[in-house]
């Protein structure tokens, strides 16, 4: 009797292990779509009970199929460290750390000719898009989207994070040529979305910032510095 109980057990172990993993793969994917509001694809998920997370060839698909680029970002590899107690039992999650490795971000800048009448003159300014839904929220001064409120509403605490070996490629519509641009290497402390600790936006606008640093076109840095009033 032992011997068939061991036997349907070392069979069964590794089902359970795999539909595990299956079910982590689908949720994580699905709490990222949701986040960025576009389509996410990869090459390989992996999940190593109980906290480890890696996520190989990962793609976030522009929202417009004309934009000059397909995607929004890329990476070679996502590691995520995360404290699963927090997030089954606590209101905080806390990830232990985040590893993003061979990022590539894609930005473009779009200006649109708009016309204001008055009684005395037409008064003809650029106002600006992008494919991060940034720089029209900047320069239109919208208010910040309002959420449906939830049952539990959940705020996370990323500890440490790290970004290296980026890549940014910028497009700007009156301009011909893009842009390829060497990230630097950063690394944070705990940022999240809870009071009292560094807002994970902020981390975009330090990518942004970056950007602006280390390109060299004169006309194109003038136009990011507009943009997001850097």
């Amino acid at each position: 009797m032992k011997k068939y109980f061991w036997a349907l057990t070392i069979s069964v172990i590794p089902l359970l292990i795999i539909f595990h993993e299956k079910i982590v793969e689908r949720y994580i994917v699905y709490k990222l779509s949701n986040w960025v509001e576009r389509k996410i694809s990869f090459d390989k998920f992996s999940y190593e009970y109980p906290n480890l997370i890696r996520i190989k060839g990962i793609n976030i698909t522009n929202s417009n199929p004309n934009y000059y680029y397909d995607n929004i970002f890329e990476a070679d590899l996502i590691s995520i460290d995360i404290d699963l107690k927090t997030y089954l039992f606590k209101k905080l999650v806390i990830v232990k750390s985040l590893k993003i490795d061979k990022p590539n971000f894609f930005l473009e800048i779009f200006a649109k000719k708009t016309e204001n009448n008055n009684d005395t003159k037409d008064i003809k300014k650029n106002i600006f898009d992008d494919n991060i839904g940034i720089a029209k929220k900047i320069n239109e001064n919208l208010p910040d989207k309002i959420w449906p409120s939830k049952k539990r509403d959940i705020n996370f605490l990323i500890l440490k994070s790290s970004i290296v070996n980026g890549m940014a490629y910028l497009k700007i519509s009156s301009i011909k040529d893009s842009s390829k641009i060497n990230l630097s290497s950063f690394k944070f402390s705990n940022i999240g979305n809870q009071k009292g600790y560094q807002h994970y936006k902020d981390v975009l606008k330090i990518i942004l910032f970056d950007i602006f640093a280390r390109e060299t076109d004169q006309i194109k840095k003038e136009i990011i510095k507009e943009v997001y009033k850097l």
